[in-house]
């Protein structure tokens, strides 16, 4: 075996991120960032790095996350990996026994009897062969397994002509109608301000919804990675927007818009100016975070799809989560109750 593995701390953090940022099946849930905002939010959490043994370099591995229930059992889980080796089979699959391994103690030591399962959620369009093996599909993705993504890499003028024609109409109606879009400092006042819009949009279409505090450990854990946007007509906000920077990849994670001046076509300019900043930066695409799938009829995003869809750019289809059973009969329990 040429790798072996250890749990990495801060003094690696550089690394890491340089090590994930760098990987196209991961993304920013392998953050640093992200391990505290989800510490925050009840979840336990491992970063466990794999090394080779020749140079001691640090060539893969994953923040793991441990949500445990009231009943006293538990699930792992890796979103957007783990960040492996996915162009070489052979090493892919001696990553991946050795990271096994590292997963098997944790589960030893908190009580394997307790473990339902691990899931792993990789941002991946083919199913690797570690997962074909070992892995079941998980009845419920917990990311987005359709999602739209738009090429920055193209011009500007190139990528405004890829919207659909009503998406353009809708940036220079805004812009003309004299809508601003500013980033703001994230802190406990602009938290507050895009609460107040989230909150009203998610109560005007009935849907679930989260609560203050949730967006203030998100954004407070995140901010290092991320921006927060305001539309604004003269001093009124319009719109809002929570953007996560990660490697070359812009993530459009959360937003809102009134109501009201719904004319002014503000989420449009938002989006446009979001993703030109985002060019200049240095990032090559903009995710827009969740579709509803292509043939799902009445679907709760339908709504939002057709709004994403007018921005352009392609559909992206994830393999989504797969499960490795741990215990198969307090995992079908998890099952029955959580996910049926």
């Amino acid at each position: 075996m040429r790798y072996y593995c250890k749990y990495i701390d801060k003094a690696f953090k550089d690394r890491w991120e340089l090590l994930t940022k760098r990987n196209l099946v991961s993304g920013f849930h392998q953050s640093f960032d992200w391990a505290k905002f989800k510490n925050e939010d009840g979840w336990g959490t491992y970063k466990i790095g794999v090394f080779d043994k020749n140079t001691d370099e640090l060539v893969g591995g994953a923040v793991l996350f441990q949500f445990s229930f009231s009943n006293g059992t538990d699930f792992l889980y890796i979103p957007d990996g783990p960040v492996l080796n996915y162009s070489d089979d052979e090493i892919l699959i001696e990553q991946w026994n050795v990271l096994r391994a590292a997963m098997q103690e944790i589960i030893d030591v908190s009580d394997k009897s307790k473990t339902t399962h691990f899931r792993v959620e990789p941002r991946i369009q083919e199913i690797p062969i570690f997962i074909d093996v070992a892995f079941k599909k998980a009845p419920l993705n917990l990311q987005p397994k359709f999602t739209q993504v738009i090429d920055l890499t193209l011009d500007e003028g190139s990528i405004l002509a890829q919207m659909k024609q009503k998406g353009r109409y809708n940036v220079r109606l805004a812009e003309k109608k004299g809508v601003k879009v500013v980033d703001v400092p994230i802190n406990e006042g602009s938290i507050k301000e895009f609460f107040i819009l989230y909150d009203k949009t998610f109560s005007r279409k009935g849907l679930a919804k989260k609560d203050l505090r949730f967006f203030e450990n998100l954004m407070n854990s995140c901010k290092s990675i991320a921006k927060l946007y305001f539309a604004l007509n003269g001093e009124k906000r319009l719109a809002t927007e929570f953007v996560i920077h990660y490697g070359d990849r812009a993530t459009y994670l959360y937003g809102a818009s009134l109501d009201e001046d719904r004319e002014l076509m503000a989420p449009y300019l938002m989006h446009w100016e979001v993703m030109k900043e985002a060019k200049k930066l240095g990032m090559k695409e903009y995710d827009l975070w969740g579709i509803a799938p292509p043939s799902a009829e009445g679907h709760d995003w339908k709504g939002i799809t057709e709004f994403k869809k007018k921005l352009g750019g392609k559909t992206v289809s994830l393999i989504g989560a797969y499960d490795c059973i741990i215990q198969k009969d307090i995992y079908e329990s998890f099952l029955k109750k959580h996910e049926s």
